[in-house]
């Protein structure tokens, strides 16, 4: 957990300082009135809930500690409902539906939250987070947790959320989905930096998650940089496997100033040289991973970043590969020398190597940017058939696989589709001549056969009503 800084310690002070002068505490206190204490989470809790927010997005790796500092009772336990919330959501959870490592963070804030004075208020909206948080922690940290409460009313409300439901992984699993749906779009992610050998090894698939977030929206990463780039130069982590999917999202996706750039440059070689082959694998496996994921972006842009830490002095598999992927973004993917340098090159890996499907994922991203990027007037479709026209045969040939085809095929059908939707006319000039290059070019691709053909042209009927 890293310190909060002097700026938000003060911030909070101030909202401290104002909670206690504040008419609605007195008057709760006073009267024990729920309404009052409603009252006075509408008049603090957004001002709480920005400096979160502010603080998450900018210097996330303080997040902690700023709820950790909500604990003091002067805040009066003002945010705390939510901040348990994020950390129920924080903690890695495994395939049988348990914390990965005991979630200390929601532990600490349940603990503060069940002796704080104010419980009965806070209660009505912990249930939930309680819950889940639970069902995804062991049964002795669970009971543990309990034990340790001093009231009895509340260790009776804690023992009620423990659901039947948490008894399986089934359970366990769709009891954390349906908590998570509620915090959609929420920034709450943060994971820590690994400082040892054994914390690389355990905190390795949280801190992927933390980062992949992290790059995959408009937030800054300047506060992150210098942390990522301390981890990964860590003598101690050389030769490690976890380090180089790290590795590759520094690259990827943030910019290191140029003295950091040739220490990046340094480590990834001293990874290759150890172990070319492996190091290969996994980075392009993670490549892969990453084209595939739809809330990831990845395309040209990040692979040219990521081939700017690859010393091409090295002669391996990364070396091939990016040289190889510099020519495609360079040429364009239509240049025929393109299609040359890929015939030659995919030969010296397997067909479903990692090599080769990278190569063939970049191809369709630019097929796919292609079909996502025009309209549906005759200028769009005409360019769109000229260029697949050429282009698809051209890679169905030097690919050989039938499952780049079929990626073609279903980009094909829904560029098609939106084609048909605008232009409906079956006597127009325009139908008529979609219906006829698709009818004559898909045959040619094996995309679809004469009689599948015909159906996907067929408009459905409406069906009769009762009446008639």
């Amino acid at each position: 957990m890293y310190p909060l800084n002097e700026a938000y310690r003060q911030h909070l002070d101030a909202i401290a300082e104002a909670i206690q002068a504040s008419p609605n505490l007195a008057a709760f206190l006073e009267e024990e009135e729920d309404h009052f204490y409603e009252a006075l989470k509408q008049e603090f809790e957004p001002q709480i809930e920005q400096a979160h927010q502010q603080l998450i997005d900018y210097s996330p790796l303080e997040i902690e500690s700023f709820e950790e500092y909500l604990l003091d009772d002067k805040f009066e336990g003002l945010f705390l409902p939510r901040a348990l919330g994020y950390a129920v959501l924080r903690g890695e959870v495994t395939e049988y539906g348990f914390y990965a490592r005991q979630n200390d963070h929601f532990g600490k804030i349940l603990s503060a939250i069940a002796q704080n004075s104010n419980f009965d208020q806070l209660r009505s909206r912990i249930g939930q987070s309680v819950q889940c948080g639970f069902a995804l922690s062991s049964d002795i940290f669970v009971t543990s947790m309990i034990d340790g409460v001093a009231s009895k009313r509340v260790r009776q409300f804690l023992q009620g959320q423990r659901s039947s439901d948490a008894r399986t992984a089934e359970g366990r699993h769709r009891i954390e989905r349906r908590y998570r749906r509620q915090f959609k779009g929420r920034n709450y992610h943060y994971a820590p930096f690994p400082q040892t050998p054994p914390e690389l090894t355990n905190f390795s698939n949280a801190l992927i998650d933390f980062l992949l977030f992290r790059v995959s929206g408009n937030l800054p990463n300047e506060a992150i940089t210098p942390t990522l780039h301390e981890m990964v130069t860590r003598p101690e982590f050389a030769g490690r496997r976890e380090l180089l999917k790290p590795i590759a999202i520094y690259g990827a996706y943030l910019t290191p100033a140029e003295a950091e750039l040739e220490e990046l440059i340094a480590v990834l070689s001293r990874e290759r040289q150890k172990d070319a082959e492996g190091t290969a694998h996994e980075i392009l496996t993670f490549l892969l991973a990453l084209k595939n994921n739809r809330e990831v972006p990845f395309g040209a842009q990040q692979e040219r970043a990521l081939g700017t830490i690859v010393d091409r002095s090295i002669a391996d598999e990364l070396t091939a590969y990016f040289n190889l992927a510099d020519k495609i973004h360079a040429d364009g993917y239509v240049n025929p020398t393109v299609h040359d340098a890929i015939l030659a090159e995919q030969v010296k890996h397997g067909g479903l190597s990692p090599f080769n499907e990278n190569v063939r994922q970049t191809i369709f991203a630019y097929f796919s940017q292609l079909a996502t990027g025009l309209g549906t007037e005759e200028a769009d479709y005409i360019e769109w058939y000229d260029i697949t026209g050429k282009q698809f045969p051209a890679y169905i040939k030097v690919f050989s696989n039938e499952s780049f085809n079929q990626q073609l095929r279903s980009l094909a059908r829904e560029y098609t589709r939106r084609l048909l939707k605008t232009h409906t006319n079956k006597r127009g000039k325009d139908y008529r001549d979609i219906k006829k290059t698709t009818m004559h070019t898909w045959q040619e691709y094996g995309f679809m056969t004469d009689k599948q053909l015909k159906e996907f042209f067929k408009t459905p009927r409406k069906k009769k009503s009762a009446a008639e």
